[in-house]
């Protein structure tokens, strides 16, 4: 009989196979805002994922628009996701510096709680929800009234 542990005799995948799996899913998801940035350095694709995510509200895009952003810098070790990647917040727009580091230190807990398992696709979409709590939902309530 066929059972739940026919899998085992499988390889599990190499860290650069579920780094560059999980990669792709984010490219698809976060479009022109996911941006690898080996691929700026020729022949660095090879390194562990270094990546940069623009954040901001949903559906704006441009800066015309965009009342507040951030550059969310993650660089993965090559043993990740057993080790966890070191997360950096660059480019801050309409962000206080206490929310910037409010939201740094909610990413190093979330990274922390999650190391061992391939999750940056899962906590992208938690990030998104911890940057759009630290932006007020009047955006323009501070402009002067006429």
């Amino acid at each position: 009989p066929r059972g739940a542990g026919d899998g085992a005799a499988e390889q599990p995948e190499s860290y650069p196979q579920r780094q560059d799996h999980e990669l792709q899913a984010l490219e698809a998801i976060y479009g022109g805002d996911f941006q690898d940035l080996r691929r700026q350095r020729p022949g660095q694709v090879k390194e562990p994922p270094e990546i940069n995510l623009v954040l901001h509200p949903q559906g704006l895009t441009g800066d015309e628009e965009v009342y507040v952003k951030v550059d969310l810098r993650v660089k993965c070790p090559p043993t990740y996701p057993d080790v966890v990647p070191e997360i950096e917040l660059k480019n801050a727009k309409g962000l206080s510096n206490e929310s910037v580091n409010s939201l740094k230190a909610n990413l190093e807990k979330l990274a922390k709680e999650h190391c061992g398992e391939v999750r940056l696709k899962k906590n992208f979409f938690i990030i998104n929800y911890l940057f759009l709590g630290l932006i007020s939902p009047e955006p323009f309530s501070s402009l002067p009234q006429s």
